[in-house]
């Protein structure tokens, strides 16, 4: 009679047991699956300015982004809408393209601010890894004009200036031209004709008008990227 108690007391003690192991399993998979599922949008300070981060980790993906935060609800409100823009389209190639198991794409937005009075420009890169022959890095800006309180276009200086396209494709051609990585004449030609997409990626900085151009653009992937400065004295030389 008492080996049976005994037993049976054993027997109750191995269940709960048993019973608490699997909760502490539980417990610890649901707090993996937090972790590997952690969004996180923080605000931080890097060099005395605002800047919001943005870390999400979540298979098939991963997407590390920064952007400013700055003292115009205009320009913060642009901002985010491209931001958001790159991380929807990145998402859907992520989720809708059969990402293997083993296999994570990536996701990555840096920035870097210009200032001249009263314009304020900022220059976003984006890197992206989609399990392509290989990662893809490209250019995308905002600039912002703290007067009038509007995003500003490369059309807007072609309406202060008919000539605004035609100097800024002549004198980019020069100076890349120039260029050992240019080493594709025709595919620079075609990257700098005076149409308006050619250069809708540019900054206004102290020293002139700085232009971005993304691989493939003027140049073969293997050749990188491009940043041609004009400075301002070449729009006032020649401007009617």
């Amino acid at each position: 009679m008492k080996k049976n108690l005994k037993r049976y007391r054993f027997a109750i003690l191995s269940f709960f047991l048993i019973l608490f192991n699997i909760s502490l399993s539980i417990q610890f998979y649901f707090l993996k699956q937090r972790e590997n599922n952690r969004v996180t949008e923080v605000i931080h300070f890097q060099n005395a300015a605002p800047e919001k981060k943005m870390i999400e980790e979540k298979h098939p993906y991963q997407l590390r982004v920064y952007y400013p935060i700055t003292n115009y609800p205009t320009l913060n409100q642009a901002i985010d809408t491209k931001i958001q823009s790159h991380i929807r389209d990145f998402k859907d190639e992520a989720l809708n393209s059969g990402v293997q198991l083993n296999q994570t794409y990536s996701l990555d937005i840096l920035y870097q601010k210009y200032q001249k009075e009263p314009y304020i420009s900022y220059l976003f890169t984006v890197f992206q890894d989609t399990g392509g022959a290989h990662p893809i890095s490209f250019y995308d800006s905002i600039t912002y004009n703290t007067e009038t309180n509007q995003v500003v276009t490369i059309e807007d200086f072609i309406k202060e200036n008919p000539n605004f396209l035609d100097i800024v494709s002549e004198n980019t051609r020069e100076q890349l031209s120039k260029n050992k990585k240019i080493v594709s004449y025709d595919q620079m030609i075609q990257g700098t004709s005076p149409e308006v997409e050619n250069f809708s990626q540019f900054a206004v900085t102290e020293n002139g008008y700085l232009f971005f151009f993304s691989p493939y653009q003027v140049a073969p992937y293997s050749s990188g990227k491009f940043q041609v400065l004009l400075p301002y004295s070449l729009f006032q030389k020649i401007k009617k």
